[in-house]
């Protein structure tokens, strides 16, 4: 692949450039922080009115806890108050008195949290083995080492690469773009402390394309981290994952600082690969009513990448790199095509926080997101994203006819530009580009605001109701062609679109261990400038017929603490679909294009228990079940000389997952006092059933399952520097079981028969065989 050296250069400068201001603005909080302690030390008298009011604070929580019903928080241990002497640090737990974040608490929403303790000694490559183990959601491997794709309640399901109707975020950063695309690409699961899945109808609180749900993931705070960390992750098929993560709390100033650098050579064919990733965020709290976060992320990746494999392919050689289509040439391999990706994306963002007063609480939040896409498969092409965020909302705690109520309301704006040119592959294995083939030049707008009031009817329950309107304005211009000879045409895109999302829940807390909860939720996505100007042929062509997709959903589920040592929770969904997204893929070389299925219905069932039987021990299981299907869809297919239709109304959605079940036993030795302690492992199994992958349930998958086993040890220790050491041995994919890893929706033809649908369909991605990882961090 080519790319311009001198625009790599630029763009890398930019990005050392906002990374080397953000760490001097911490490093100004901190000196302005080290300074003031060395000038003066603390006022016995200050100190004492701090523990005072900080009691104070904590009793009044404890009275909220009771009105709601909720068991009292333990009572803190009696503090000490002691004039220091000058040579004597004082650390005082900082008392937040910034209003509860809506997003972060979301009311009688459908949550799955990973935390810290789930992940902390495992492998950690990409966000798989962050949310593998979480109810309703399907991953899939995409285009490159950690594209994986992300589907909840079968939102998703059917895109070909990256994340598509879901909303992401971190550390409640966007990361989604205004077109409606997430890329896992920037996430190193070593950076996180945990990860928040909602799951379901979400466009009336995060706005446009959150029709499947949310994921935000949760960096380390610097007070966890309180210094410095160096690990090293190595294993089969040349992976090898280098990282450093500091952080710490500094009075009114705390940050967070990750990079790693992540290589391996795949256990594909033609899938080498190499990325890295840097990951900052830092606090200044000034005072008890303000604050201001900054946030940065760049990640560099430069990978081959091989072509998914007909059926046939993959039982003949699963780990292959397939054959790709190249306009002009006909089939070759990914290595003539030179295929891969040369990819860079970088996010600066700021977040002001304000408490007005002790019930109104104000926020602003910015964020500018480059990507910068250079790509070669059947064609090569470069692509520039450049976007930027905007977001500001107040949420007042008051009252509503009597009744204790929070109430919210926001403002956002987001915009994308898009430039792409993309040329005829030449096929000489140097990625030589032919001939312009299309260019693409367009925005995509949103504006919009969202209202939403939570009321607290008794102590038991509590409803709420929200509504976002948005409206939504695409422009854009393409002119291509489909052959070298061909003169370029010309596609213009205007259009417009007015989106409404209300939701309305409530929750009926039986007891402290036991809670309802009931909604109702809409969703919307409108289409990109890609879906609009891609034909069913995979090339450059007019589909500006394309209607937004919505959905309405309906849920009923409950959260049960039995025993103190088990949680249970339950969730059933209905969810009618309009104007779905149906995106399939032609063939291996070719984008993939979309067309719209007028109504169909997603419904299932969500399951997770954890069980402590005694200390350390730890059993946990997740379940998924999903029933999708049309209920109104007519397919037309054509050839060159006619076209027919089919009605697959009844037939089951293709690419979504029926049932996956993932179970773990965990067992850690951290409680005990001898020598062993800080021993500890895990035995994992995941299971996962068959699923079509066409609209004529014609051609499917097949089931798997797959065990992984982790030893890990982590205590603290003597070595010089060194505050504590972990290490891990794992062994993935136990058994060496061979298995379909990842499957694109693929489009039907007039032309198949029982016969050739295992020799025409490029759709599968195989799974990683039995390897064998190892890692050693250090902590100083």
């Amino acid at each position: 692949m080519q790319r311009c050296g001198c625009k790599r250069t630029c763009r890398r400068a930019a990005a050392f450039m906002g990374l080397a201001s953000l760490l001097a603005w911490g490093a100004f909080a901190s000196e302005r922080v080290v300074w003031a302690q060395l000038q003066a030390a603390p006022d016995p008298q200050q100190l004492a009115q701090k523990v005072q009011r900080r009691q104070e604070l904590l009793r009044e929580l404890e009275q909220i806890e009771k009105d709601l019903g909720m068991p009292p928080a333990p009572a803190p241990p009696a503090e000490q108050v002691s004039s220091p002497t000058p040579d004597q640090p004082v650390t005082l737990e900082p008392v937040k008195v910034l209003a509860t974040k809506m997003e972060e608490k979301p009311i009688g929403r459908t949550v799955s949290t990973v935390e810290r303790e789930d992940i902390e000694h495992a492998r950690g490559f990409s966000v798989k083995e962050l949310l593998e183990a979480t109810p309703g959601v399907f991953l899939k491997e995409g285009n490159g080492p950690r594209d994986v794709g992300i589907s909840i309640r079968g939102s998703g399901a059917k895109q070909s690469f990256a994340v598509r109707n879901i909303k992401v975020f971190d550390d409640w950063f966007p990361t989604t773009q205004p077109d409606g695309l997430a890329r896992m690409d920037l996430n190193d699961p070593h950076a996180y402390e945990g990860v928040d899945v909602l799951r379901g109808p979400s466009s009336a609180f995060y706005d446009n394309y959150a029709l499947g749900g949310v994921v935000n993931f949760r960096t380390r705070k610097g007070r966890d981290i309180h210094g410095f960390e160096v690990g090293n992750e190595g294993g089969s098929y040349g992976y090898s994952n280098h990282y450093v993560q500091i952080g710490d709390q500094l009075d009114k100033f705390e940050y967070s600082l990750f990079g790693s650098h992540v290589r391996g050579d795949g256990f594909l064919a033609h899938s080498k690969f190499n990325t890295t990733t840097e990951n900052l965020v830092a606090t200044f709290t000034p005072d008890d009513k303000r604050s201001i976060t900054l946030k940065f992320i760049n990640n560099d990746l430069d990978t081959k990448v091989p072509s998914r494999l007909t059926l046939a392919e993959f039982r003949a050689d699963p780990r292959g790199a397939g054959r790709t289509f190249v306009t002009g040439k006909g089939f070759v391999t990914p290595q003539q095509a030179d295929q891969g990706r040369n990819d860079n994306r970088t996010i600066v963002g700021a977040r002001y926080e304000h408490q007005l007063d002790p019930q109104t609480g104000f926020r602003l939040l910015g964020s500018y997101d480059y990507k910068d896409i250079n790509q070669t498969f059947g064609t090569i092409g470069d692509n520039e994203n450049p976007s930027f965020n905007f977001y500001a909302d107040v949420t007042r705690e008051g009252n509503l006819l009597g009744l204790t109520a929070k109430h919210y309301v926001g403002l956002f704006f987001n915009r994308i530009e898009q430039e792409s040119s993309s040329f005829f592959n030449l096929a000489d294995g140097q990625g030589s580009r032919g001939d312009l083939q299309a260019n693409t030049r367009g925005h995509i707008r949103n504006i919009g605001g969202r209202v939403r009031e939570e009321v607290q009817f008794s102590p038991q329950w509590t409803g709420y109701l929200g509504v976002g309107v948005e409206g939504s304005e695409i422009r854009a211009e393409v002119r291509s062609r489909n052959s070298t000879t061909a003169p370029l045409s010309r596609i213009e895109v205007r259009r417009e679109f007015m989106s409404v999302a209300p939701e309305a829940g409530v929750i009926y807390r039986v007891n402290p261990d036991l809670q309802l909860r009931g909604r109702v939720a809409t969703a919307y996505g409108i289409p990109g400038i890609g879906n609009l100007t891609t034909a069913t042929t995979g090339l450059a062509g007019n589909n500006t017929g394309l209607k937004p997709q919505r959905n309405v959903g309906v849920e009923l589920g409950f959260d049960l603490r039995p025993l103190p040592t088990v949680t249970a929770s339950l969730t059933g969904y209905y969810e009618f679909y309009f104007n779905e997204f149906i995106t399939q893929s032609p063939g291996a070389g070719l984008s993939s294009f979309t067309s719209n299925a007028p109504n169909a219905e997603h419904r299932g069932i969500e399951a997770e228990l954890a069980w402590r039987p005694f200390a350390g021990a730890k059993v946990s299981t997740s379940y998924t079940f999903n029933d999708h299907i049309y209920t109104e869809f007519t397919e037309n297919i054509c050839s060159s000389t006619t076209c027919k239709s089919f009605d697959r109304s009844g037939n089951k959605i293709p690419g979504v997952e029926r049932h996956i079940l993932n179970a773990r036993i965990a067992y850690d030795t951290s409680h005990h006092s001898e020598w062993w302690r800080g021993v500890g492992g895990w035995l994992e199994v995941n299971w996962l059933d068959d699923f079509y992958v066409n609209n004529s349930n014609t051609l499917k998958t097949l089931p798997y399952q797959l065990v992984n086993l982790n030893l890990h040890y982590d205590r603290e220790v003597t070595i010089p520097f060194a505050r504590s050491l972990s290490a891990f041995f794992e062994i993935q994919n136990l058994f060496d079981a061979t298995y379909i890893a990842s499957a694109n929706v693929v489009a039907d033809s007039l032309s198949d028969t029982p016969a050739n649908l295992a020799t025409s369909k490029q759709a599968f991605f195989a799974g990683q065989p039995r390897s064998y990882f190892a890692g050693l961090k250090l902590r100083f």
